[in-house]
């Protein structure tokens, strides 16, 4: 029964059934576990993409992607990714879907606490998701996008999401990409930069719910 219908019943009872008699204990308990569904219900995320300033209490999927710009991706568009995600949720059967268009020679190089794993198209699909599950993968992403001389790296939607609603989750991308270019920009966030070698790479590591789409700029020196 909805908490309305309860709070019309208990506050419209008929004047002759004064004195009135305490409501049982038990009752209020059911209507206290009502009023939390129903807030928990108003404060799941649709989607709306959230920055969390501070990780969440429990442990959440952590999702955590690398990523090679060489110089044939300069080309065709296509980047080197390796990815890997922790703390899966507890679950009989999941799946993590690609852009079908975007991925292609996916491969999973190893799990930990998942009672299978397998590649279907352009998913991977997982049974028996146990406690502080793992997976990495591997794969061929068409992500960088030339357009009036810059290079857009274009990443996402991140997202953790189960029946209707969106939970926390944490973000961590690092790019590799050639010396002779300079991150522009990024967003939703900035990037932290760094060169190491001859490589020069830029990281974004963030928390949050919802939908998320991630964008670096880069451009010749």
């Amino acid at each position: 029964m909805k908490i309305q219908g309860i709070f019309w019943l208990l506050f419209s009872l008929p004047f002759f059934l004064f004195p009135a008699v305490p409501v049982a204990a038990q009752d209020w308990s059911e209507i206290e576990r009502q009023m939390e569904l129903e807030q928990r219900a108003l404060a799941v995320n649709e989607g709306e993409l959230q920055l969390l300033e501070k990780p969440p209490s429990a442990a959440s999927h952590h999702h955590q992607n690398r990523l090679l710009i060489t110089r044939q991706s300069l080309d065709d568009g296509w980047v080197t990714m390796y990815q890997c995600h922790s703390d899966l949720d507890r679950v009989s059967a999941s799946q993590i879907v690609y852009n079908k268009a975007r991925i292609r020679d996916i491969k999973i190089t190893s799990s930990e606490n998942i009672g299978s794993t397998w590649v279907e198209g352009h998913t991977v699909q997982m049974k028996d998701v146990g406690k502080a599950a793992r997976i990495c993968i591997s794969a061929d992403k068409r992500a960088l996008v030339h357009e009036n001389g810059k290079y857009s790296l274009k990443l996402g939607p991140f997202m953790r999401r189960f029946l209707d609603g969106y939970y926390p989750m944490r973000v961590q991308v690092e790019v590799c990409y050639p010396t002779f270019l300079r991150l522009l920009d990024s967003s939703p966030v900035k990037a932290i930069q760094r060169t190491r070698n001859n490589a020069s790479y830029a990281e974004i590591d963030i928390w949050v719910v919802g939908k998320l789409d991630i964008e670096m700029v880069f451009g010749y020196k």
